[in-house]
């Protein structure tokens, strides 16, 4: 279990045709924390739903172009939630992001 009470779950990052090359270019894999255009504190974002969760791009509100490819990963326990009910299963790191060879699980092109 982590610090917070629960099993290690898979963490999912979404991402377009350049940035799964960018992220996935280096051995440890580095997600890069951006201002979001909602008012969300500024953070490398992740979330628990995978690529088939029927309303994806709705339910994580980014474009479907952002949903091409994936990275997913051990979660640390180390991610905060959103604030709101999506909180559930979108989190962020405030900083750069950076996952081990260890904690990784997949990566690749999405099916959407």
């Amino acid at each position: 279990m982590d610090g917070r009470g629960i099993f290690p779950m898979t963490v999912n990052h979404f991402t377009n045709h350049a940035g799964y090359n960018a992220i996935r270019a280096q051995p440890v894999w580095k997600f890069l924390a951006d201002n979001p255009p909602a008012d969300h504190p500024r953070g490398a974002y992740f979330t628990t739903l995978a690529a088939d969760t029927p309303n994806l791009s709705n339910r994580l509100r980014i474009p479907r172009v952002k949903l091409q490819y994936f990275f997913s990963f051990q979660d640390a326990g180390d991610l905060t939630p959103i604030d709101g009910d999506r909180g559930r299963w979108i989190f962020y790191s405030p900083n750069d992001y950076e996952v081990a060879e260890a904690r990784k699980q997949d990566s690749g092109r999405t099916n959407l």
